[in-house]
């Protein structure tokens, strides 16, 4: 048997973290499921790294978090800025298209940061997103908007997260990614202009 490269053995182990975090979260995952994922044993993870949080953070590195959040903020400027909402798809959208693009390079840190990185030093990024996605919806009415439609915002946005980390998870090829975020994206514009139209009116 060939031996395993350390640079190829170090990329199978990041796969595995990726995909082992992405699913199950970073409090959740041990070292060793990643070892079994990787077909390796947890001794020879440790070659690579000191502990669980050094591999999260090669796997979920600062400045990949720091450019998600970017563009997602970049995508959300759009919706003060344009109409009608249901024209900010990717095919429309240069913001949307370089967030699609960024889950389709990064399908795993897209999902970690969106829904699993509970216990982690990104641990807050999914309630600031789902923040900020509110406050802009809300902020585009234009006048103070009844509690009840912040509720119902706060929880399409979270769905938003859930489903989008469900498609990054069931999807492989980067273009059923982006058919499936597509689809989404298509439904969820038509809702929110709906519901922020009727509130507005």
């Amino acid at each position: 048997m060939a031996q395993v490269l350390k640079k190829e053995m170090h990329a199978r182990i990041l796969r595995a973290a990726g995909k082992q975090f992405a699913a199950r979260g970073f409090e959740a995952v041990r070292l060793a499921d990643i070892a079994r994922e990787a077909g390796t044993a947890v001794s020879n993870i440790y070659k690579y790294v000191a502990d669980k949080e050094a591999l999260f953070l090669q796997v979920v590195t600062p400045a990949l978090a720091e450019r998600h959040m970017q563009l997602l903020l970049a995508r959300l400027d759009e919706f003060g800025e344009r109409r009608p909402w249901t024209a900010l798809t990717d095919s429309q959208s240069y913001a949307a298209a370089r967030l699609l693009e960024f889950w389709v390079d990064h399908p795993h840190v897209g999902a970690i940061l969106m829904g699993n990185a509970q216990g982690s030093r990104f641990a807050f990024v999914r309630e600031q997103m789902i923040e900020e996605m509110t406050s802009r919806a809300m902020k585009t009415q234009g006048k103070e908007v009844r509690g009840s439609i912040e509720f119902v915002l706060r929880r399409i946005f979270s769905s938003t997260l859930d489903t989008i980390c469900a498609v990054l998870q069931q999807y492989k090829k980067p273009e059923e990614i982006r058919d499936a975020i597509g689809c989404f994206w298509r439904f969820q514009l038509a809702g929110l202009q709906a519901l922020l139209k009727e509130e507005a009116a």
